[in-house]
């Protein structure tokens, strides 16, 4: 039931935020701006963007061979590319559980190491993109955004500095995973064996992660949101009329954090609206700021989907 009204809310607020961002931008004039824009630049945002996928899809590698030899770049790649295109199109990250559990034997690794990893990713992630905020909030002058609670520069610098001190020293999360494990030993002793393989497993490696070997993971994780900030500039600079187009990087950190609102799979609504507020936020106007948003969201969203979507019907034709 909580998963239905979560999709059912998640549907609202798309149709809310898309119906504002066309109540404040001309439909004529979107589609006018959309079309102008420069393909050579977006040629160029394809190719960043596909390096920043491989790099993601490396890191993920680099966490899972501390387990498993197996999980190599290279095989790691289709099942990231699939996640991703399953997480675009289905609810309830349908990826993210495939990524968990449909690719072990490939990989060499078990549920719980594949979990303590995408954990661990989602941390470095989020304090990665809190960081671009920071920075982006301090570059502009931008002194809070009631839409995030107020946040400024600081507070987000905190917060990015608070997940990469809790990622180098995760016992804290071990001594959590420890007490829910012997909880569930009470509830389901008959699982309870396979269970603590799996959760020692998932200990195991994060405490493998913490400490120096956190700093190579760390760098990795801001440079790959880099190269997607790059992106995300080089679609900006393909849009005709936007007075801004550092803007971009600023709509970066904004409209990917927006993806935590509950919205529909690809993230409808959540995205634009808030990477149109970063462009404008930013001195850019409504309407060249919305072709910007439509385009950097089609972008990031279509090759992956298409690539991993393929992948996947492929490798299941084979199985």
């Amino acid at each position: 039931m909580k998963r239905h009204i979560r999709s059912i809310l998640g549907l609202i607020v798309a149709i809310v935020l898309i119906v504002l961002i066309f109540q404040q931008t001309d439909g004529i004039q979107l589609a006018s701006a959309i079309r102008s824009s420069n393909p050579l630049w977006l040629i160029a945002g394809l190719a960043v963007f596909c390096l920043g996928i491989a790099g993601r899809s490396a890191r993920w590698s680099s966490m899972l061979r501390i387990a498993s030899p197996s999980a190599t770049p290279r095989a790691c790649l289709q099942p990231f590319l699939s996640s991703l295109a399953l997480n675009n199109l289905l609810p309830f990250r349908a990826g993210d559980i495939a990524r968990a559990f449909a690719f072990n034997k490939e990989l060499g690794t078990g549920p719980g190491q594949v979990l303590a990893s995408l954990f661990v990713e989602r941390l470095l992630d989020l304090a990665s993109l809190l960081v671009f905020l920071a920075l982006g909030l301090w570059a502009f002058g931008i002194q809070s955004l009631p839409a995030f609670g107020k946040i400024g520069a600081g507070g987000a610098a905190l917060a990015a500095l608070i997940i990469f001190v809790l990622l180098a020293f995760p016992r804290w999360l071990q001594i959590a995973i420890d007490v829910c494990l012997r909880l569930i030993h009470k509830l389901a002793p008959n699982s309870g064996n396979h269970l603590a393989d799996e959760v020692a497993g998932a200990i195991k490696l994060l405490a493998a992660l913490g400490g120096r070997r956190i700093l190579p993971l760390i760098a990795m994780s801001l440079i790959v949101w880099g190269l997607e900030g790059l992106t995300f500039w080089c679609v900006a600079q393909s849009v005709p009329g936007l007075l801004n187009s550092a803007g971009a990087w600023f709509a970066l950190p904004l409209a990917t954090l927006a993806t935590l609102i509950p919205s529909t799979p690809g993230y409808v609504g959540t995205f634009d609206y808030f990477a149109i507020l970063a462009m404008t936020l930013t001195q850019n106007d409504a309407v060249p700021a919305a072709a910007f948003a439509f385009i950097a969201h089609l972008l990031i969203w279509l090759p992956p989907t298409l690539i991993g979507g393929i992948w996947l019907l492929i490798a299941r034709r084979k199985a």
